[in-house]
């Protein structure tokens, strides 16, 4: 055995940490990743529905940008998708983990379609509107705060009281929604739909406009509230360290309830939003998700809103894009939440090669035979 040549074995693959990696490298890799995410797509459509792999990406276009309206309904749904990541932005960036952003726009939404329901046919409809933006707002900060206050004063898991209390907003609003249902129907239906009582109006016969000036704003004043405010200071010291913020007077404790609070506001504006500008009903899914959307919005966009914009609409054009080919090519809706998923994937992948580097070690490299004599004579 000693004087036979011995070979080095080095691990397949050797992943190590990038250390320079240029804004141009970054572009590079998400922009790869993201086409080949797109190719995959219409792979995956051509599987589904043989022989459709140009149409899916006609009916792509089709289905978000062929004319005025389906752009406007695009825009919406990644404008909702950024607004709520935006929302729980705060939260996040002083590492509470707030993964109830679905149960608190859904009760956002439940606030909202109460005063639609109950208090719009009998007051004008501008004050049905403040009003259904209170309640709304109200409703989402309540909730919001109940998981910040036990974490504030009980050190509970966050993430896991949040998580559950969407399940628990989701069985509020379905009791809700069954209690006060249409005569011939399972769900509460379109509310006030001849009246159109409670409802945001439309601009040059366009909807969606109101809602997308909403979401520009309120973006905008999240993102000033966290880089220029004294509030944002102290969240950004708290993220670097509990017993830092403690030691410069700041109350740990009171901050952590009030960014709750904050978060709270933006998730039932956007429940406001849902209701009196979209869907004008309520149900356990109005949300569609997108509480949970959101949370990987905010984080792959580095709690940036431009890159969070990017994401959304690139989220909301593949989902919205792939449902409309799914209904012309013949094939289940739930394929476009696959591909909505590649595009997840991609995203994913194209941050763990910015941020690391890859090697392939394919060949062995041989000691020469004194050298393995050598140590087998140690």
């Amino acid at each position: 055995m000693a004087n036979e040549n011995t070979a080095l074995r080095k691990p397949l693959v050797h992943i190590s940490r990038r250390s320079d990696v240029t804004k141009k490298t970054m572009i590079i890799t998400k922009a790869i990743c993201i086409f080949v995410a797109f190719l995959l797509c219409g792979l995956i459509s051509t599987v589904v529905a043989p022989g459709s792999f140009l149409d899916f990406y006609l009916y792509l276009y089709e289905g978000t940008m062929f004319s005025r309206n389906t752009i406007l309904a695009t825009v919406w749904n990644a404008g909702l998708l950024l607004l709520i990541a935006a929302a729980i932005t705060p939260a996040f960036k002083m590492k509470f983990w707030n993964i109830g952003a679905e149960g608190q726009v859904l009760m956002g939404c439940l606030g909202a379609a109460i005063i639609m329901k109950f208090v719009a046919p009998s007051i004008p409809n501008v004050l049905a509107l403040l009003l259904m933006f209170v309640v709304a707002a109200v409703f989402s900060m309540l909730w919001s705060f109940i998981p910040a206050f036990f974490k504030a004063i009980f050190n509970t898991n966050e993430t896991l009281f949040t998580l559950m209390m969407n399940y628990v907003a989701m069985g509020i609003v379905a009791s809700f929604s069954l209690r006060y249902k249409a005569p011939t129907s399972t769900s509460i239906g379109i509310i006030n739909q001849d009246t159109r009582l409670g409802w945001l109006p439309e601009i040059g016969g366009y909807r969606y406009i109101i809602n997308i000036i909403v979401v520009i704003v309120m973006v905008v004043l999240v993102w000033g509230y966290l880089k220029f405010s004294k509030h944002g200071y102290e969240i950004s010291v708290i993220n670097g360290s509990e017993r830092t913020a403690e030691y410069v007077g700041i109350n740990v404790k009171f901050v952590t309830i009030r960014t709750m609070l904050v978060c709270g506001l933006v998730c039932g504006i956007a429940g406001f939003l849902i209701v009196a500008g979209a869907s004008h009903t309520v149900s356990d899914a109005v949300v569609g998700g997108r509480g949970f959307t959101a949370v990987m919005i905010s984080w792959l966009g580095h709690f940036n809103p431009l890159e969070m914009m990017l994401y959304a609409l690139l989220n909301a054009f593949i989902t919205t894009g792939s449902n409309n080919a799914a209904g012309n090519l013949g094939y289940s809706g739930e394929v476009a939440k696959v591909l909505s998923g590649f595009f997840f994937l991609a995203i994913l992948t194209s941050e763990f090669f910015i941020n690391f580097k890859v090697k392939l070690n394919i060949s062995f490299k041989k000691k020469d035979a004194t050298n393995a004599n050598f140590e087998g004579g140690k």
